[in-house]
């Protein structure tokens, strides 16, 4: 009885105590014959190959939809101008959907889906047009993984471009 972990109330504490669960001992995972999944990056969501643009290119579309779109009225934003920027474009050129846009940027959809809309608003004052991807690209596969292991909602999937 000495070696379980109890606390002994002040009042009766020969009967009065609070049992506390003790840690079990590590588990190691079972080891899968694949290859081990890659590393997260949060700089891949701004590759090239997602986006559509090159790092100097999606710099320069920041900086001229920053002057009508980063007002800073009312509650302040969770992402970042340039990550608002980013998530457009992933959204525009390979399709994502705001659920799993949130997922990847941690925030909420609802935020998400504002975003969307501000931004892809911004894009039209100033007659930009983003092209959608002719083929997916392979690091969507990526992303998809990043998504399932951030979201317990099998909903959030990440769909190939058309």
């Amino acid at each position: 009885m000495a070696a379980l972990p109890l606390t002994r109330h002040a009042f009766h504490g020969d009967w009065n105590y609070a049992l506390h669960p003790q840690p079990s001992p590590a588990v190691p995972a079972p080891r899968s014959g694949g290859l081990p999944a890659p590393q997260w990056d949060p700089t891949l969501l701004s590759d090239p190959a997602l986006t559509g643009l090159t790092s100097h290119q999606l710099q320069q579309l920041i900086q001229t939809l920053a002057p009508q779109g980063d007002a800073r009225r009312g509650r302040p934003p969770r992402l970042t101008f340039d990550d608002q920027v980013l998530a457009t474009m992933l959204h525009l050129h390979v399709n994502l959907a705001a659920e799993p846009l949130a997922v990847l940027f941690d925030s909420s959809r609802t935020a998400m889906h504002r975003t969307l809309l501000k931004i892809r608003r911004l894009l039209k004052e100033q007659s930009i047009t983003i092209s959608p991807a002719t083929t997916p690209p392979a690091l969507l596969a990526t992303l998809q993984a990043r998504v399932a292991a951030l979201s317990n909602d099998p909903n959030y999937k990440i769909k190939a471009t058309r």
